[in-house]
């Protein structure tokens, strides 16, 4: 067991941490296709990128999403989401887990966004996510936590969103060690329903400030083409989306310049 939880935690920290490796794909595969720039992006169900693009739903959705780093069955990372609009704002509820048998991380998750009035025309969107998060090692114990995400969104033009996201203010430990803390700020251009752009500037107080941005084009009503770049480190990502009617599914990859690809897959439904 000992050489296995070695074996992962080098890796994490190859990586810089769990939350820094698993950022950009742990948002779904959609998000993932686009380097995971997803901060300023509305109409996401997960919220890791920013709770508040929840507020810009209009149905309720169910969602699951898996991945597996560099195809390593120990980097496995599955989660489900919920989410339900109502009159008094949006709620979200989801689970999600990362690891194997001698290295286990759990997130439980609360989410809440509203959209509030500015003008005639224009909504601004807040959201809170609230995480408590789970390391279990068997034989060396387990410990938990609880995380929080802020975020804000807006539509600055008709064609164009911003978004910022901060996370952990409230300086949280497990383990005796700081959780990540960090601060993204994203732009979101759709010139038409055919195209979008997004790109993200995203610092986590440890490190080098990273840049994220992604494309997607929508040749036909049922079909989505994406491609993506990122940062620290250096990433490539692509992937396909196909909604029809009230089903979507997604698939997308990211390729590391060192340690290889990651394969993503999600399925939502929304009625």
């Amino acid at each position: 067991m000992t050489h296995r939880i070695v074996f992962v935690l080098s890796l994490l920290l190859v990586l810089a941490g769990p939350a820094r490796g698993q950022t950009s794909m742990e948002n779904g595969a959609r998000t993932a296709a686009l380097g995971g720039a997803a901060t300023a992006l509305p109409d996401v169900p997960w919220g890791y990128a920013n709770p508040a693009s929840r507020s810009t739903l209009s149905e309720r959705v169910v969602a699951f999403f898996a991945t597996q780093a560099f195809g390593l069955s120990e980097l496995r990372l599955g989660a489900a989401q919920v989410v339900e609009p109502t009159g008094l704002g949006t709620f979200a509820l989801g689970a999600r887990t990362f690891g194997f048998e001698d290295y286990r991380e759990t997130h439980l998750n609360l989410g809440y966004a509203r959209g509030v009035q500015l003008g005639t025309s224009r909504r601004f969107h807040l959201g809170v996510n609230v995480r408590y998060h789970r390391v279990s090692v068997p034989d060396y114990g387990a410990a938990g936590t609880v995380e929080l995400g802020l975020g804000g969104l807006v539509s600055v033009l008709p064609v164009l969103d911003l978004g910022f996201h901060w996370t952990n203010p409230h300086v949280p430990t497990l383990g005796g060690e700081e959780l990540p803390r960090t601060l993204a700020v994203g732009l979101h251009y759709a010139p038409m329903d055919l195209f979008r752009v997004v790109v993200d500037a995203y610092k986590d107080v440890r490190f080098p400030l990273a840049i994220r941005s992604g494309i997607e084009v929508r040749p036909v009503d049922v079909l989505f083409l994406r491609v993506g770049a990122a940062t620290e480190p250096s990433r490539w990502t692509a992937g396909v989306g196909v909604a029809v009617g009230a089903f979507v599914a997604d698939v997308a990859a990211e390729r590391h310049e060192v340690l290889g690809w990651s394969p993503a897959v999600a399925f939502s439904v929304r009625w």
